[in-house]
């Protein structure tokens, strides 16, 4: 069933077109239905037309997958593959290096620890401020035999915000872009102008010379100030730092769990969407 056949007709410029901005969408009924959906992990390579085909035996149902998951955009809308989503962080970001070294926030890094627990013995070693990232492991008669990293998926907006002058200016450094005294200690500018800088992710200590890996600017850095400070900062072991090109790998890959529109349903599907459809 081709989904462009069922659009409405009308009058535009005193030509007969198809109304290619109707919409259309699943009845309630069928939504409210858990077993209505079936999961789906879209792999490497699959293609809607060509799933449509295996589940519906007919590539022309392309259109219900696309109803069902309420995508708009046919491309940007599903997973991209790995070389189309290269292209995109590179589109987007300037590059791929950019994307994956800027900083977007950090996280509990729960997550990486999950096969790594502790003593009681090292758990009551730990200062107040560092317990709270672990829970206990109980036996069969609820003895604490162990504790594990505690799963938080919280998350803040930076570690430190720092400000510092900067002396011998040569160049302008620009909002966003990384400014480094080496590769192992560098920060992101939010604000600048000729004698101060403000920056946030910071990594490391910023001294001596600086210089803007975007604008090539370099500077002479003076006093440093710590504006804020987040538990990212005064906790740093139990906080990772999110890139760009993280955050859009994980976005992208999210993309990757659909639904599908159970069979059963498929003439249900096609019914509503020629009554919607249809020319009043």
């Amino acid at each position: 069933m081709n989904y462009f056949d069922k659009l409405p007709t009308i009058t535009y410029n005193n030509y007969l077109v198809k109304n290619i901005l109707a919409r259309a969408r699943l009845s309630d009924k069928v939504r409210a239905s858990k077993t209505s959906f079936l999961p789906y992990e879209i792999e490497e390579g699959d293609r809607i037309d060509l799933l449509s085909n295996m589940y519906y035996d007919d590539p022309g149902y392309t259109w219900l997958v696309w109803l069902t998951n309420n995508h708009v955009d046919p491309f940007y809308d599903q997973p991209l593959d790995y070389n189309d989503f290269i292209d995109f962080v590179v589109q987007k970001y300037g590059s791929y290096e950019l994307a994956a070294r800027k900083i977007y926030y950090y996280r509990n890094n729960w997550y990486d620890n999950t096969s790594v627990s502790i003593s009681t013995q090292a758990f009551n070693a730990l200062s107040n401020s560092t317990q709270k990232y672990y829970e206990p492991v109980l036996n069969n008669t609820l003895q604490v035999v162990k504790y594990v990293r505690k799963r938080q998926d919280d998350k803040v907006l930076t570690n430190k915000v720092i400000s510092f002058d900067i002396s011998s200016v040569s160049g302008t450094f620009t909002v966003g872009e990384e400014v480094r005294t080496d590769a192992s200690n560098y920060a992101f500018v939010t604000a600048a102008n000729s004698s101060v800088l403000t920056c946030q992710h910071v990594t490391g200590t910023i001294s001596s010379t600086i210089t803007g890996q975007e604008s090539q600017a370099t500077a002479t850095v003076g006093t440093v100030t710590t504006i804020t400070e987040s538990l990212a900062a005064v906790e740093p072991l139990f906080w990772s730092p999110v890139t760009y090109y993280d955050h859009e790998l994980e976005l992208n890959e999210a993309k990757k769990a659909i639904k599908l529109l159970d069979v059963r349903f498929k003439s249900q599907a096609e019914e509503d969407l020629r009554r919607i459809m249809k020319t009043r």
